[in-house]
């Protein structure tokens, strides 16, 4: 994980590999602090993630609720994980592209 502000003060947070319950458990503390602290909008950069648990579906939920759900989305999801999003009806909380 790396996390960078953008020129507009946008979170950029870049994820990758799988988001199973055991990164998820190590990584969920600073990821949250990281977005309760920005300035700005908050963007999880999915490019290099080609798996999700429910436990990463739980952090988007809770970054979501921390940014506020108008200022938080995911980008550059693979078709597979936007599926899991809707299966969960998250797609229509979190912004997804």
């Amino acid at each position: 994980m790396t996390a960078s502000p953008s020129g507009d003060e946008t979170l950029v947070i870049a994820l990758q590999g799988r988001m199973d319950t055991i990164a998820c458990m190590a990584a969920e503390a600073d990821v949250l602090n990281k977005v309760r602290s920005a300035r700005g909008p908050v963007v999880f950069d999915m490019k290099a993630v080609d798996y999700v648990s429910s436990m990463f579906l739980r952090i988007c939920v809770r970054a979501a609720q921390a940014a506020g759900a108008d200022k938080f989305a995911l980008t550059h999801v693979h078709p597979e994980i936007k599926k899991v999003f809707k299966i969960a009806n998250l797609d229509h909380l979190i912004r997804i592209s």
